[in-house]
């Protein structure tokens, strides 16, 4: 899968590299950066004339499923939906596209984007008949299903960490399934799809991340479909893949991730724990009560419920692996970093999400000369934010997003999309950090805003450096060949108005998606 020789010239190449910051021409062979402004050419190698465009090292998410994320591309997606009537008009449409017994799977709503912020129920999947269906929240910690499914879910109790919303007049479940009862009820009985779909699943997600500039990523997945999906397609990886493990029992056997044959493309670095929900499901774990739901701090769930996080955390880098932890409330994150407090820098534990942090946490990011690693989604800002100044007092809002405070403090920004949650688009992502856009169009917490080149960063060298990638996110002899072209300048684009767009990307010297050969077809 790897080109012979390429030679890219007559560029404006931003390195990376903070001992040489920018060149004009790049050599790669054999999958590796040969040399930058090199003049030796070869016969078999390809040329691409940059024509003065920008060249950045390939752009790195360091958070996402990509296994959901390809599957999500042929599921019906409702982020767009701004009404009632245009959600059940939309699942009354597909519905009549689906075989008869076919489960409809859709994803992607939020009440925040329609008037009122009513959360759906049942009732609005009155248009499928008796089709098993589920409608993820776009967080995908929260899930509306009809009675065609409630009717294979175990509704005897809650489940620990999670809500089966109940109506207060007769008890009946609503259809809204809250944390653990989407994840521990409903997505148990979903049919799975064979090794076969998944794989192809898979690889049409890797030809999407391509076309956004993407080459490596830090995805999320289980071990079986790490078995089943990934490992049978090993060399037909182009995206270089680190895996963090959701398996998450106590006590557990590591012995999968610790004795996984890693290599360039397909490695696993870790296991992931799960501390408290979303904010937009009112779910995530606040020191404080939530200023529209008086009496509700959220949720801890799992390990961190159970009295066991710290013990995991120490267990995960015992056997020379990172812990990773989702933490979006400022209670959870304070829980993640003293789960963390004395781990080895070479363990590189993740504070997945960290969107609300209390400000007397954020100087614990940087411990004993080195940064904790606090692995966020700019996007998710851009959603959250259009609702959060309901969500909490004005006093808190100081740590919400606090990208450039984080930054300050020394942690170690790594970006990503979270994807399918939000879009994969790095660039969408890049956009709201620098802009602080929120969906709506609003500006928020536009102190926390980073430069072009500190986001480029964290999308590059940073995030390498939290899925312990080595040799990628940079543009150095010796690095891997995974480069980004662009076809207007970031550095100097309009942002607000007109981001660029992903001319070329090209992963281990190979090009794997140019914008213009796709035109010509």
């Amino acid at each position: 899968m790897i080109a012979e020789a390429l030679h890219l010239f007559n560029g404006r190449i931003w390195t990376g590299d903070p001992a040489r910051p920018w060149a004009a021409s790049i050599m790669i062979r054999q999958g590796r950066i040969e040399s930058l402004d090199g003049s030796t050419l070869a016969p078999s190698m390809r040329v691409v004339d940059a024509a003065g465009r920008t060249v950045a090292p390939g752009l790195i998410d360091s958070h996402l499923h990509l296994l959901r994320g390809g599957k999500s591309l042929s599921e019906l997606d409702l982020s767009l939906v701004r009404s009632r009537r245009e959600f059940q008009s939309r699942i009354a449409q597909r519905h009549l596209k689906l075989a008869p017994g076919q489960w409809l799977i859709a994803s992607g709503w939020s009440q925040e984007n329609w008037p009122g912020s009513q959360m759906p129920d049942k009732s609005w999947l009155a248009g499928v008949g008796d089709r098993p269906t589920v409608c993820y929240r776009m967080d995908m910690h929260v899930a509306v299903v009809n009675d065609a499914v409630l009717q294979f879910c175990d509704l005897q109790r809650d489940p620990p960490g999670g809500t089966i919303q109940r109506d207060p007049r007769n008890n009946e479940p609503t259809g809204l399934m809250i944390e653990a009862a989407a994840w521990q009820i409903v997505n148990r009985i979903i049919p799975e799809s064979t090794p076969a779909d998944r794989q192809r699943y898979l690889l049409e997600a890797q030809r999407h991340a391509h076309l956004l500039g993407l080459t490596s990523v830090g995805t999320m997945e289980y071990a079986k479909d790490v078995a089943d999906v990934f490992e049978p397609v090993r060399d037909q990886l182009t995206l270089r893949c680190r895996v963090t493990l959701l398996d998450r029992g106590w006590p557990m056997d590591f012995s999968y991730g610790r004795d996984f044959r890693n290599d360039d493309h397909l490695a696993v670095i870790g296991y992931k724990a799960f501390i408290d929900g979303t904010l937009g499901s009112r779910t995530a774990r606040m020191l404080h009560d939530y200023a529209d739901d008086p009496g509700n701090r959220g949720l801890l769930v799992e390990l961190a419920a159970d009295g066991h996080l710290r013990d995991w955390a120490i267990a995960v880098a015992e056997n020379g692996l990172s812990p990773s932890m989702h933490a979006i409330g400022d209670e959870a994150v304070r829980l993640a970093l003293d789960a963390i407090e004395g781990l080895p820098a070479k363990a590189r534990p993740r504070i997945e999400h960290a969107q609300q942090v209390d400000r007397s946490d954020i100087p614990r990011f940087r411990s004993e000369g080195w940064g904790q690693i606090a692995s966020m989604q700019p996007l998710h800002k851009a959603d959250d934010c259009r609702s959060i100044r309901k969500r909490l007092s004005a006093d808190r809002l100081q740590g919400t997003f606090a990208f450039r405070s984080l930054k300050k403090a020394g942690a170690v920004l790594a970006f990503g999309s979270d994807w399918p949650v939000v879009s994969i688009d790095p660039l969408l992502g890049i956009r709201a950090a620098v802009t602080g856009l929120t969906l709506d169009g609003e500006v928020f917490g536009a102190d926390q805003n980073l430069t072009v080149e500190e986001a480029l960063r964290a999308y590059t060298a940073d995030a390498a450096f939290s899925l312990s990638m080595e040799d990628a996110g940079v543009l150095r002899p010796g690095a891997v060949g995974d480069l980004v072209m662009f076809a207007r300048d970031p550095f100097t684009a309009d942002w607000v108005n007109d981001p660029p767009r992903v001319e070329m990307t090209v992963a281990g010297g190979q090009v794997v998606y140019h914008a213009g050969a796709r035109r010509q077809a």
